[in-house]
């Protein structure tokens, strides 16, 4: 359910006690976030929501899927990543709409007479959250900086060797 704002909603009145499941696909722009407009984020965007309705409260977990298009940090050669991010909230229902004691992030108060619940911040989050600091190539041997510099420990391979590296082969052998 992506609205015109680029808003992922679930409506939950009426929404009967057990497991409901969610499928959305979306784009990077519908969140319109600067954090999400880079190149990497051009794919669909899967987005699967379960929730679970108890009596007292409403588990929600979001797990979102697409492939990122990325440059290798070492080469800078283009790569294609899939991510994977999941996230767990549970929602409370309370008459007041407030906690009465200290809360975390993940567990939030919800009105009972609450229509729908609007889950495109946390989606946002876990899509940010799937994106690995670090994007290198998956084998050494298909990052083309290492095939450039093989030559090069090859030949380091084969020098003399030193006085440092023969200490420290006695120690090995130890």
């Amino acid at each position: 359910m992506v609205t015109e704002n680029g808003v992922i909603g679930i409506r939950i009145a009426g929404l009967s006690e057990g497991l409901h499941e969610y499928d959305f696909a979306c784009k990077a722009s519908d969140f319109k976030n600067p954090e999400l407009a880079e190149p990497a984020f051009c794919n669909e965007i899967r987005v699967r929501i379960a929730v679970v309705r108890t009596e007292r409260e409403m588990t929600v977990d979001i797990e979102t899927k697409t492939v990122a298009e990325f440059s290798c940090d070492r080469c800078l050669e283009p790569l294609k990543k899939e991510l994977t991010g999941k996230y767990r909230l549970v929602f409370a229902f309370s008459d007041t709409g407030a906690l009465s004691e200290k809360s975390d992030e993940n567990y939030r108060a919800l009105d009972r007479n609450a229509v729908t619940v609007d889950l495109t911040e946390d989606v946002r989050e876990t899509l940010l959250l799937s994106k690995p600091m670090k994007v290198v190539c998956a084998d050494k041997s298909a990052c083309t900086l290492y095939q450039e510099n093989s030559h090069l420990n090859a030949d380091h391979e084969s020098e003399t060797a030193s006085p440092w590296k023969e200490s420290l082969e006695k120690l090995k052998g130890k």
